[in-house]
């Protein structure tokens, strides 16, 4: 490997380790610090968004989450977080794995920690596999009050809808998670993709205990998104090379398209770019090499897709609850976004009929 090549290894580091403290992920932090301060115990919030916008570093900076999360001298754990994953056979959730992973979350002196002589784990799993799931969940119970936890977070909480039995199921599993803030007197944080939103629903009790906000993308009709989306630009150039005076900012728009204003999108578009270079041995970034990594016109548009309806369904979330903040439509589409409007008239809003008069007598 040449030594013109090094900075392309330091430039994924750089990617990796560094965090941009941009505006909308320092607005979001702080609104979900104050909202996690205001909420009682017993009650949920719930973090949605774009997948690859951040949530998951958002909630452990607001929560003050070390890097390394086990229980302090006291043994106490003030925050447990635990992923919500769709790994049981199939792909489908399993709540019995998920208390499993809670168990390991909190450092479960039993059903969390191998011994010492089960450096593979083999006798832990097996203990835990000959475990009732009731009883798994109790020992859960008594952890968290014993490690004195104030948060439990639930991260791609959005994985309840594999469970078997479909959204019924999913519907009892989130009751059973008020069920189970309400009897240790903690704090649930939710996050997951827009569609917690329409999950959320499933369970009406779920609804006046919880507090929905937004970690939303960059969006180009709004001129302190389009000032914050060129400093990101900006900091991710400082550690790649280019031909000239060519930077990241001179593809602006060609980048904001093709990560619809996701800086997670944008890092992972980068890294790939990035791995292009180095296997090739490439000596300066280019937007040829940009073009080559960008993810093809059909996944692209299934992505925003899922953006987009999940902004709507938030749209409404917040026309129900009297705010007036409502984004437009998004003025700086992709191709591949906007290849599915192709006549430039407006959406209809959700649930609202087509505005044409009905004939004499024939109004039902």
């Amino acid at each position: 490997m040449g030594v013109e090549q090094t900075w392309v290894e330091d430039a994924i580091d750089a990617i990796e380790s560094t965090k941009i403290r941009h505006h909308n992920y320092e607005s979001t932090r702080a609104r979900l610090a104050a909202s996690c301060r205001a909420t009682f115990r017993g009650e949920l919030i719930v973090l949605v968004g774009p997948s690859r916008v951040g949530k998951t570093r958002c909630i452990r900076d607001a929560l003050d989450v070390p890097r390394e999360n086990i229980p302090d001298a006291n043994a106490w754990m003030r925050v447990v977080v635990v992923d919500a994953g769709n790994d049981s056979r199939g792909g489908e959730f399993s709540t019995k794995g998920f208390m499993a992973e809670c168990l390991r979350g909190i450092h479960h002196p039993i059903y969390g920690v191998p011994a010492e002589d089960d450096p593979w784990e083999e006798h832990l799993q097996a203990k835990i596999h000959r475990a009732p799931e009731a009883m798994l969940r109790m020992a859960l119970e008594n952890a968290l009050a014993r490690r004195r936890t104030e948060y439990l977070v639930i991260d791609e909480a959005h994985h309840v809808r594999y469970a078997p039995g479909g959204d019924a199921a999913a519907a009892r599993i989130l009751d059973s998670y008020k069920c189970l803030a309400n009897r240790t007197n903690i704090k649930l944080v939710l996050a997951g993709s827009y569609e917690m939103l329409s999950l959320l629903t499933l369970a009406p009790h779920l609804l006046g205990r919880q507090q929905p906000l937004e970690f939303s993308r960059y969006r180009s009709d709004s001129r302190l998104d389009v000032s914050a989306w060129e400093q990101v630009l900006r900091k991710f150039s400082e550690s790649m090379r280019f031909d000239g005076s060519e930077s990241l900012s001179s593809w602006n728009r060609y980048l904001f398209e093709g990560s619809h204003g996701c800086v997670g999108q944008l890092s992972r578009w980068l890294r790939a770019g990035l791995a292009m270079l180095l296997s090739e041995g490439g000596d300066v970034m280019t937007q040829e090499i940009l073009k080559r990594c960008r993810l093809p016109a059909a996944q692209e548009a299934s992505i925003l897709s899922e953006i987009q309806d999940g902004e709507r369904h938030m749209q409404c979330f917040s026309r129900s609850s009297g705010e007036s903040s409502a984004p437009q439509p998004h003025a700086m589409q992709s191709e591949a976004g906007s290849a599915g409007n192709k006549s430039g008239k407006p959406r209809r809003k959700p649930f609202q009929r087509s505005s044409k008069r009905n004939k004499v007598g024939g109004r039902v």
